[in-house]
């Protein structure tokens, strides 16, 4: 497999670990956001690119350590297709929403399943993924308010492009866990250019 130059990559794995890990990175660039399909958004991101975006905003916060790592596997999850992009807020369609507990059962699930193929990597890959999902360190709970605000600028940037994105019900739901300055910030500016 011809290794692409995606931002998750690379992990410093070896083979054959390494084109385990691309193999679920390219498959995250084929799998559009659920939020912006059921919107009726053209061309949606995928969970890729939204990863891609997330590494670079990293960089905001050089002094968080391993921030852009965690970023790099949060969503894997997303790759194995008993998950997806899972939505669990009040604004997504009856017909698949499904309970935050559900939603975690089963990135548990995957997440384990991916690390077991991971071979000497699977563990690190588990930990930080488990830090993220946790929620209890600095740099979890920043990946955490990235993962947040990043849906609202994208709303608000389709909307800008003429997309039904409904940048309210992402400022409305996602905007009271941004509570860092340095991105409060960002999503106060964003909103007062609406």
């Amino acid at each position: 497999m011809k290794q692409k130059e995606y931002s998750q990559s690379p992990l410093y794995f070896h083979e054959p670990y390494k084109s385990y890990a691309l193999t679920i990175i390219a498959g995250l660039y084929q799998i559009p956001r659920t939020g912006w399909v059921d919107r009726g958004i053209k061309n949606p991101e995928t969970v890729g690119e939204h990863i891609d975006d997330l590494v670079i905003w990293a960089k905001l916060f050089p002094e968080i350590i391993g921030l852009d790592k965690m970023l790099k596997v949060h969503d894997w999850i997303e790759w194995d297709p008993n998950v997806g992009d899972l939505r669990t807020d009040p604004n997504c369609p009856a017909d698949h929403r499904v309970t935050k507990e559900e939603k975690k059962a089963r990135e548990l699930e995957a997440m384990k399943k991916i690390c077991r193929n991971l071979g000497p990597y699977g563990k690190f890959t588990f930990s930080i993924w488990w830090e993220y999902e946790e929620g209890k360190t600095e740099r979890a709970q920043i990946a955490f308010q990235l993962d947040k605000l990043h849906p609202i600028l994208k709303a608000i940037f389709y909307h800008k492009n003429g997309e039904p994105s409904c940048p309210q019900e992402f400022i409305d739901y996602n905007g009271p866990f941004i509570v860092n300055p340095k991105l409060k910030g960002i999503l106060d500016n964003a909103i007062s250019k609406m």
